[in-house]
């Protein structure tokens, strides 16, 4: 290793407690990150970017019924163009009963093989962890790209416009009311994850971040309320529809 931890080049990775002491050093106190782009950074208290790097998602995990997604296989994530690692072959897409050390030690194994220098648990609200294999860990500040930033933002609109319509168009079919709640609080959890990870601090964030909440309603209201959630539905892909500043 270096002998510099603040630029750590150990082929074997840093574990968590290796990983804080160098946090602890630069005064690392929140995150940042334009997953589309595959970058990461963290700030000090004043907001300041002191450390950024590049990273690929690993896999989801979520606190509140013990299970895990693998980035590859989250839609919001596909359609913005995220770097992720491929999962195991053995393992499905989505996996329930499954601790947090255990869904730690399957993004470990993934980020080992890689050749990542770390792995890092980015909390993403309720106890949930996003795991990201990061490389090439630099001290620091990075300069914002605003036409990238557009592309994202663009990019997550049109993911939500798209999910709300279908959802709209397919409650036209009283059969399919029940999977449509399903899919519902998918799209919440999708839509949280790219109102923090890949539209952060944007308008459309803030919206995403709103809807995500609205759509828990939305699966919570069927099927008693079909056709108004149907007709509301329809209404906030309109909206989404003429696009965020």
């Amino acid at each position: 290793m270096s002998d510099d931890p603040t630029v750590p080049t150990d082929r074997n990775g840093l574990d968590f407690r290796q990983v804080q002491a160098i946090f602890d050093r630069l005064g690392v106190a929140n995150f940042g990150a334009a997953l589309p782009e595959g970058r990461i950074h963290w700030t000090d208290q004043a907001g300041g970017v002191v450390a950024h790097a590049r990273c690929q998602a690993i896999l989801s995990w979520a606190a509140t019924n013990q299970s895990l997604m693998w980035a590859e296989a989250i839609a919001g994530f596909k359609d913005a163009g995220v770097p992720c690692l491929p999962k195991p072959d053995e393992r499905d897409d989505y996996e329930a009963d499954i601790d947090e050390d255990t869904a730690q030690e399957l993004a470990g194994q993934c980020a080992q093989l890689t050749g990542a220098q770390f792995l890092y648990a980015a909390p993403t609200g309720g106890g949930g962890k996003l795991f990201l294999a990061v490389r090439d860990f630099r001290p620091g500040g990075l300069e914002p790209d605003p036409e990238e930033e557009a592309r994202r933002v663009e990019a997550a609109r049109g993911w939500a416009e798209g999910k709300l319509t279908r959802l709209a168009e397919a409650l036209a079919d009283e059969a399919r009311t029940g999977e449509v709640a399903g899919l519902l609080r998918a799209f919440a959890g999708e839509a949280r994850q790219q109102a923090h990870y890949v539209v952060q601090g944007t308008a459309l964030g803030g919206r995403l971040g709103g809807l995500a909440t609205q759509a828990e309603a939305w699966a919570a209201a069927l099927p008693q309320q079909r056709e108004v959630v149907a007709y509301q539905l329809g209404v906030a892909a309109k909206g989404l529809g003429v696009g965020e500043a």
